[in-house]
């Protein structure tokens, strides 16, 4: 008998429906089940491939996606030597994929001008990262090696809908390599470098049932001296040395497909270098008011001349030269494990179920000297444990000729602690006494939502998308501050006098809590978004979006104070964007381009500012303090004008600015300063004095370069019968930033002007990064060669800074010009 008319187009097939797959760009994309490889190589490209995408958790041609994307593809990542998601960040317009400051394991990923920073697991990420369809709750060790990558995808603006929780700013996600159940093969690598760099990686897929079942094993060492010199001892630091295992297996049957894929990753890395940025308005040998505590602690032990090595520098190349302490044991101790199940049934002339699941556990272990000097003035000790663990439910369907249906639901759960010891003279008073003071915090998290999307065809050309993301949040935390906590018990006191006010539990002490019968704080919240597609031609697509995203709410983990402790609130924006994607000239030009307004509500900034108790008389704060816009225009092109040449660009523009900010920046002990208009709402902390906020509209947008421009080319040749040489090499431009969202001095951007007449500011400068390489492969694309240059000019940037609020400052260099051979087969 016939089928009904509204089941007549339901014969997607299972794999191509899976909750993470995305693709963009003008590299080849993915999607859950691998297309079929295509043939080797005869000779150099002459046409842009079609590039298959499920950003929309659906099978499409990304050219017909509406939703502003770039895709690198593995084989790109690997020509490229990408090591992790920072070697992603030149690809795509308006955004900026780097490590935090002093934790090169953690991620501080920006785009368009939004996302976060903060090491503290008690705040959520700004920008989703998602790993084999899995969110990545915390940013710390997002930024681990690559391996058997099938590619890297950029979603940028708000991407709720779909992919799940505080992808506010957009998402970054990265696709491993499904087993193929067809083909035995085995691949690896060597590649040595500059500094010791040694890494190996090796590869095995090996069908056990021809057709219907596989297993996968990706293995891969990564050791390196480190780029930097320890001016004391004169070793090398910022090493590495990682361990990553990824074994899967996969099932495939007429209507069933399933995915498992382990995870386990054992990193021993050095502590992230830092040159010292601290602030001295006095010469040390005349006097202190203006200078940092630190160059104050070390002219009372060392003297004037010790403590003027520690003042800002102007950047230079010196600053490929650290200065930095070699106490014993400082370094990154990671430990990753996890599990992930992913499992697509198809049920013929209806649809697909899927269900991806996963647990993750993480152990750290970070020891780091912040004062960045041979003395033990402020060095910490991080420990943490997390796991987590999300279950997602999804049917998608091409439900009838007139609509399309996404429907689903998603549970998520999180658990983490840390514990956090500080040692040195700024701790217990006492030089080098080796003695630490002790903060803990522990936070408990669940999270479900229900989301939907329905494509409706109102002509063969016109159609009109239609999405919504319920969300809501709990969570629990408990804390007390750094020097609050039992060095022996390591527990939160209760009822000690002079230290209660640091510490707190969020079912007793915190004011928005009360009135719920759990006792816990809940956040919830409704994503919507609305999209009108036009299909021209085949060739030419346009598409103009409304959608809103939203972050999560929570609380300080690093408070002094109950009243400073949160909970804050969530943060929401609201994205307006057109965009046209186009192919030209027989598919030797594309041109893809989107511009964007988004208007920010109630942004989560974070803040280091003075106080009167806690370790270092400091605190670090998230508020709910500003209102900000972002506007910009993004180009992506891609061209073959001859057999062989390939062209690749980029081009953001991003005018973001902060339209208020209500927040106390110098903390309880100093007035408001001059020029400034109070607002918002004054807190008393008792004996430790008053909190006044103040307005501090015109700071810039952390973190949101005003251009930034990628220009990539390669030319393919032929060697006789020998195979191919391909030569490339790419520019990357980014435009000046701010670094610190807060300004420097705190409530502005004009930096401190310092004894010797230098300004100390916390700012990038401007930067040109040139890239080169040259690789040689066999015919059938078996066995190949390469040599790649990084950095090639040798260009010095400030990467990162962090400013402690009068205590000390840090900031690190980028890596400067390195260099690399590798040696590669695929068998």
């Amino acid at each position: 008998m016939e089928q009904p008319n509204i089941f007549r187009r339901l014969r997607r097939p299972a794999a191509l429906l899976s909750v993470s797959a995305v693709a963009l760009g003008a590299s080849a994309g993915w999607a859950q089940e691998p297309p079929p490889a295509p043939p080797a190589y005869s000779g150099p490209r002459t046409q842009i491939e079609t590039v298959i995408t499920e950003a929309q958790k659906v099978e499409s041609d990304v050219q017909s996606t509406p939703v502003a994307l770039t895709t690198v593809s593995g084989a790109e990542l690997e020509r490229t030597f990408a090591q992790d998601f920072r070697d992603v960040a030149g690809t795509a317009p308006n955004v900026l994929l780097q490590p935090v400051g002093a934790f090169q394991n953690a991620s501080a990923f920006f785009i368009r001008g939004a996302g976060s920073a903060d090491i503290e697991s008690a705040a959520d990420p700004g920008i989703a990262v998602l790993v084999d369809g899995i969110y990545m709750a915390r940013t710390s060790t997002a930024l681990v090696d690559f391996l058997d990558v099938s590619a890297v995808e950029v979603l940028r603006g708000p991407q709720g809908t779909l992919f799940g929780r505080n992808a506010i700013g957009g998402a970054v996600l990265l696709r491993h390599n499904a087993p193929d159940v067809n083909e035995f093969g085995v691949s690896g690598s060597v590649l040595a470098g500059k500094r010791g760099r040694l890494d190996m990686k090796g590869t095995v897929n090996v069908p056990i049932v021809e057709g219907v079942a596989a297993f996968r094993l990706a293995v891969k060492s990564t050791n390196f001296d480190g780029f930097y010199y320890n001016t004391y001892d004169n070793e090398k630091i910022g090493g590495q040395e990682r361990l990553t295992i990824l074994p899967s297996f996969r099932f495939e049957g007429e209507n069933l497909d399933v995915t498992l894929r382990g995870e386990y990753n054992r990193t021993r890395d050095d502590s992230f270098p830092n040159v010292p940025h601290n602030v001295c308005e006095t010469d040390p040998a005349l006097g202190t008011a203006g200078n940092d505590l630190v160059i104050t602690t070390v002219t009372a032990l060392a003297g004037p001349d010790v403590a003027r090595q520690f003042c800002a520098t102007e950047v230079g190349k010196d600053d490929f030269t650290i200065n930095h302490d070699h106490f014993n044991g400082f370094g990154a101790n990671f430990d990753v494990w996890g599990l992930t199940g992913e499992v697509n049934y198809n049920v013929p002339d209806m649809g697909t179920f899927t269900y991806l699941g996963n647990y993750r556990d993480v152990k750290e272990d970070v020891y780091n000297d912040f004062d960045t000097t041979p003395f033990d003035i402020f060095n910490t000790r991080r420990q943490q444990w997390h796991w987590q663990t999300s279950h997602e439910f999804r049917f998608a369907s091409e439900f009838s000729d007139f609509v399309d249906l996404v429907l689903g639901g998603y549970y998520f759960k999180q658990h983490y602690m840390m514990e956090q010891d500080g040692y040195g003279i700024f701790n217990v008073g006492v030089p080098n006494s080796g003695r630490s003071n002790v903060g803990r915090s522990e936070q408990w998290h669940d999270q479900w939502s229900i989301f939907g999307q329905a494509d409706w065809h109102i002509t063969d050309s016109l159609t009109l998308v239609t999405g919504v993301r319920y969300d809501s949040e709990r969570k629990d935390f408990y804390h007390c501050g750094v020097g609050a906590a039992d060095p022996v018990t390591r527990l939160c006191p209760v009822n000690v006098p002079g230290i209660t006010d640091a510490t707190f539990d969020s079912k007793v002490d915190i004011g928005d809590g009360v009135g719920f019968a759990d006792g816990t704080n809940k956040w919830s919240n409704i994503s919507p978004k609305v999209s009108l597609n036009y299909q021209f031609t085949d060739d030419l697509f346009a598409f103009a979006s409304w959608s809103r995203g939203f972050r999560s709410g929570g609380f300080n983990g690093r408070a002094n104070f109950s009243s400073t402790a949160g909970p804050f609130n969530e943060e929401k924006a609201d994205n307006y964007e057109v965009g046209v994607k186009m192919d030209l000239f027989d598919r030797r030009l594309r041109l893809n381009v989107a511009a964007f307004w988004t208007e920010f509500s109630d942004l989560q900034r974070t803040i280091i500012r003075p106080a009167a108790s806690g370790s270092g008389g400091q605190e670090t704060v998230t508020e709910n303090a500003a209102d900000a816009r972002s506007r910009g225009i993004e180009l992506e092109m891609t061209a073959i004008p001859v057999e062989g040449l390939t062209l690749n660009g980029s081009l953001g523009y991003l005018d973001a600015d902060t339209l208020s900010w209500c927040a106390d920046l110098n903390g309880p002990l100093v007035g408001t300063p001059a020029g400034k208009d109070n607002c918002g709402t004054a807190v008393n902390l008792g004996a430790a004095g008053v909190l006044q906020p103040f307005e501090n509209a015109g700071l810039e947008v952390t973190q949101a370069p005003k251009w930034t421009t990628r220009f990539a080319i390669s030319y393919e040749i032929p060697v006789g019968n020998a195979g191919f040489l391909t030569f490339a090499g790419d520019w990357q431009y980014r435009s000046s930033l701010a670094l610190v969202a807060a300004g420097f001095p705190p409530g502005t951007m004009d930096g401190e002007v310092q004894f010797n007449g230098d300004r100390v500011v916390a700012r990038r400068d401007a930067a040109h990064i040139f890239n080169a390489n040259i690789t040689w492969r066999e015919v059938e694309d078996r066995y190949k060669v390469s040599f790649f240059v990084k950095n090639l000019t040798n260009e010095l940037y400030v990467s990162t800074t962090t400013n402690v609020a009068g205590l000390f400052n840090f900031r690190q260099p980028n890596e400067p010009r390195h260099w690399g051979v590798e040696i590669s087969f695929d068998l």
